[in-house]
């Protein structure tokens, strides 16, 4: 490779001209090379990518690089650490079969890290950049090999003409560099020399993902059981999440969050605990959330009001408060039961909702209390009489007889629970109008 790098000490040097084919080379910046996206995926492990911006049309084919970079610790131990490109992750590694690849090297020297890019010698080989293209270099992968807790972000080792470098190869159609006196032909011409940069190195401008939530829900799903999920926007030194929960009489007017987080005795669900991690480990540092769950829990009472708590754990094994959500297990099994049509003439549908497993009982009984009939399962056929009845939505039907009198009708619902027996009965009443000869 014949190129003479002119250190530019006056202007009133005079520059030794390329011959009259020449074009005239622009001082403008040719590329910018930008650290990005920079997030610790666990405590001892952070991922960055690392991205070259052409600004220029200078120059037409990349060649190759040396990157060095550094965490903002003083006298940190480099040899602690693992550095490797995350395979598949390079636009660079992109070539045509046959043709060799660019081989990028990641590692550390004594006192930083170093990347390294390496190039094809021939230039119909070269990667070709166009104008204002953004080629990612790769997504690195920075590990500390004893697990210890590795730093937020690296950047750039200064000054930057001494420790970063990177060319792109000549080619006779591009116009030649001011500070270079002879090029040839698939010559590696450097982006910067001693005394000047034409290439711009940026940090990680992002701010750290905060620790964000979208949602915390909790809702009852009966047989005394409580499903929990929520998700997250983002996360920031989230190592894992906690649940714990509290009870109190459901006509307590105490705000939920300036309840004391010694009141929440019970622990629900922890991601330490074997039963619990892969649903509630964290994804440490990350800009996008996701959503975590369902953990299920039992509870022992009715007519209280439970109390949930999430929490998440820092690196610093600090357990931090999220949200509070609360909710009031119900007395009554039965909560939903409705005719249609009502007034009817001949039947009527009643669609019901049962809360918890149930030994179910339907009767209906005229205005001065006399038993009319008994009713059977819509789907199933099966009388309704201490019938166990699972959670959800049902129906049955209440025909009228030739001898059945035009009047009102109280079709009656006992439900008791299967798993509670602490609870008697519950009961629904649906008052229904029989209308003979008439039109709805």
């Amino acid at each position: 490779m014949k190129i003479v790098i002119k250190i530019l000490l006056i202007i009133s040097i005079f520059f030794i001209a390329k011959p009259s084919s020449a074009q005239i080379f622009s001082d403008d910046t040719l590329a910018v090379v930008k650290l990005l996206n920079s997030f610790r995926t666990t405590p001892s492990t952070l991922e960055f990518d690392l991205v070259l911006l052409k600004s220029s049309d200078t120059w037409r084919y990349f060649a190759n690089s040396t990157f060095q970079l550094i965490f903002p610790i003083a006298d940190y131990n480099y040899n602690n650490l693992k550095v490797e490109l995350i395979p598949g992750s390079s636009d660079l590694t992109l070539t045509s079969p046959g043709v060799p690849p660019y081989k990028i090297l990641a590692g550390t020297v004594a006192n930083r890290i170093q990347i390294i890019t390496l190039g094809p010698e021939k230039i119909e080989d070269s990667h070709v950049i166009p104008i204002d293209s953004v080629v990612k270099m790769g997504r690195f992968r920075i590990t500390a090999l004893d697990g210890t807790v590795i730093p937020d972000y690296v950047y750039w080792i200064r000054p930057i003409t001494y420790y970063q470098a990177a060319a792109f190869k000549y080619d006779e159609n591009n116009p030649v560099p001011p500070y270079i006196v002879v090029v040839d032909y698939e010559d590696n011409v450097e982006m910067s020399n001693a005394g000047e940069n034409f290439i711009s190195y940026s940090d990680d401008p992002t701010t750290p993902p905060i620790m964000s939530l979208e949602f915390f829900n909790a809702r009852y799903i009966g047989n005394l059981k409580v499903n929990l999920w929520f998700k997250t926007y983002s996360e920031y030194h989230a190592q894992g999440f906690i649940i714990k929960r509290s009870v109190r009489l459901p006509e307590n007017g105490e705000d939920l969050e300036s309840m004391p987080d010694d009141a929440f005795t019970v622990g629900v669900a922890n991601w330490r605990n074997p039963d619990y991690t892969a649903m509630l480990t964290a994804q440490f540092t990350s800009k996008i959330g996701r959503e975590y769950g369902t953990v299920v829990d039992e509870v022992q009472y009715r007519g209280v009001e439970y109390i949930y708590r999430l929490y998440y754990e820092n690196d610093a094994g600090e357990i931090v408060k999220l949200a509070t959500r609360a909710l009031t297990i119900p007395n009554a099994v039965i909560e939903y039961a409705q005719a249609d049509p009502n007034p009817f003439s001949t039947q009527t549908k009643i669609r019901y909702f049962v809360r918890d497993d149930v030994s179910l009982t339907c009767v209906v009984y005229d205005r001065i209390g006399q038993l009319v009939a008994k009713l059977k399962d819509y789907d199933t056929g099966e009388l309704l009489e201490n019938k166990e009845t699972k959670v959800g939505w049902h129906e049955t039907i209440f025909s009228a007889t030739d001898v059945t009198a035009q009047g009102s009708y109280d079709v009656v619902f006992i439900a008791y629970p299967i798993n509670d027996p602490g609870v008697e009965l519950s009961r629904a009443v649906v008052k229904v109008q029989l209308l003979r000869d008439k039109i709805r």
